[in-house]
């Protein structure tokens, strides 16, 4: 097994297709189809099927596809503590809330100080972000919870509130104050599958027996806003996504008693990360101008 077959399967995983997966490495498509096929050979196993006219990994692709970024990002850790970590270069990754909200802030005081390091962000969900962390293609994620991985290591660096929202013209924003089990009977707005905020949501609705009956799942939080404030639905969603909408009436807070949603955000970096200049510039910036509580400026309590 070489490391530049791992390097081709996973472009093909990771874009499903051989033509896209040898597009991103710089490769014709059969020298890259040619290392998968003596990958598979090695392992005596079927890394992908075709169904149709579409690619899909089998379940040993999928396993192998999880430990190949593991290894490969040791390859890299290893690769930089014997070289020179000092590149002019910062691979910051975010989950949405955080990225959408708090990061181009903290990227703007970054780059007014260090404008010779070149800047690569991706805003991708907490479980993604994750990966990319593992595989080392990011140096820095800011994420709204724990790593779960042993080999990250999560630093909290600031508090955020979720809210429960809606359109003034929903028929729950009259009410001054519910119970949790009434949101079980209108329709929710959510996240996708590895977001951290819905992640926390459903923890804590579970645990007051409350499931929804009806879902519209969408991935981000301003198309999840979109329909709130058309009515079509409540929303769960970090205070700081909400600021504009709450000061100008589009949504309206509601008030469930019992559920209070408070949440860390964390700073998160591999344990065995070779740590570069610019990677330490970033961690004193963030000592310097702490990120705090990520709430709005002013209360989102209605005057009833």
């Amino acid at each position: 097994m070489k490391l530049d077959q791992l390097r081709a399967f996973l472009a093909v995983y990771e874009n499903g297709s051989f033509t896209a997966g040898a597009a991103t490495l710089g490769r014709t498509q059969p020298a890259v189809s040619r290392r998968v096929q003596l990958l598979e050979q090695h392992l005596g196993i079927a890394l992908f099927e075709r169904i149709g006219k579409s690619l899909y990994p089998t379940e040993a692709g999928r396993r192998l596809a999880t430990e190949a970024e593991r290894l490969l990002g040791d390859v890299a850790r290893l690769e930089e503590r014997v070289g020179r970590p000092g590149a002019r270069q910062l691979r910051i990754g975010a989950s949405t809330t955080p990225g959408l909200y708090l990061l181009p802030r903290l990227l703007g005081g970054f780059h007014r100080a260090h404008p010779e390091v070149a800047l690569d962000c991706v805003i991708e969900n907490t479980e993604r972000v994750s990966e990319l962390l593992l595989r080392n293609a990011l140096d820095l994620g800011l994420v709204g919870g724990q790593a779960k991985a042993p080999s990250l290591l999560s630093r909290p660096v600031a508090s955020d509130r979720i809210l429960c929202v809606c359109g003034p013209d929903h028929p729950l924003a009259a009410r001054p104050s519910l119970e949790a089990a009434e949101l079980a009977g209108a329709t929710w707005v959510v996240r996708e599958r590895g977001s951290a905020t819905q992640r926390q949501v459903e923890r804590a609705l579970a645990k007051a027996g409350v499931h929804p009956e009806r879902r519209i799942a969408l991935r981000g939080p301003e198309a999840i806003k979109a329909l709130a404030r058309e009515g079509l639905g409540i929303a769960f969603l970090s205070s700081c996504a909400l600021e504009d909408e709450l000061l100008n009436g589009e949504l309206v807070a509601l008030s469930v008693q019992g559920l209070a949603l408070e949440r860390t955000l964390y700073l998160v970096q591999h344990i065995d990360k070779c740590v570069s200049d610019s990677m330490r510039w970033f961690l004193d910036l963030l000592t310097e101008r702490p990120l705090g509580s990520a709430h709005p400026r002013s209360s989102p309590a209605r005057d009833r």
